[in-house]
């Protein structure tokens, strides 16, 4: 019998984020996460918590996505060299999400995406303890995300309740890991 799912987070209804997420927060540069179709079930993935905690971002899943989705003022966050103009010129970021070989895949076949101009986030530590970094600076999609509105508009202390939201997701899974649940 499969257990049961949360309609609104995705997540089983034993680690349901809907209770600690806030009201969807208000920024405006537009996130647009290109999610691999193997991460969307994930049960440690992160785009939970900046689809239903921000309050402009879409979400598409798949391998293989539609060029247009490329327009004026669009950005990819992505690791490498930092290519995109002044912050104001960023309205819409992408951000890929699934593993790195994932992504590399994800970059691999939408060639669009290496065109587009590029935003890097300074190296920084990661708060997910949940998943293992395999270099410095990997981030989950969520602090890539916040880190990236924090970078382009400011302010970081409007983005404090989804990272006590994300916070208490770690503490709960390692908490579950040490009791020895799934």
């Amino acid at each position: 019998m499969p257990r049961a799912v949360c309609p609104r987070c995705e997540r089983p209804a034993s680690t349901c984020l809907c209770a600690t997420l806030p009201a969807p927060l208000a920024h405006r540069t537009e996130l647009l996460i290109l999610q691999h179709p193997a991460e969307a079930g994930h049960a440690k993935n992160t785009t939970a918590f900046l689809t239903l905690g921000l309050s402009s971002v879409q979400l598409l899943r798949g391998e293989v996505f539609d060029a247009t989705l490329a327009g004026p003022g669009t950005a990819l966050l992505y690791p490498g060299e930092a290519q995109a103009g002044p912050a104001a010129e960023v309205r819409r970021l992408i951000l890929l999400d699934g593993s790195w070989r994932q992504s590399r895949r994800l970059l691999a076949a939408n060639p669009w995406l290496a065109a587009l101009p590029r935003l890097a986030l300074p190296e920084q530590p990661s708060r997910y303890a949940l998943r293992r970094a395999h270099r410095p600076g990997q981030l989950s999609t969520l602090e890539a995300g916040l880190h990236a509105l924090t970078l382009l508009e400011g302010d970081p202390a409007r983005f404090a309740p989804l990272w006590v939201a994300f916070d208490d997701f770690v503490r709960a899974g390692l908490y579950r890991r040490e009791i020895g649940l799934p």
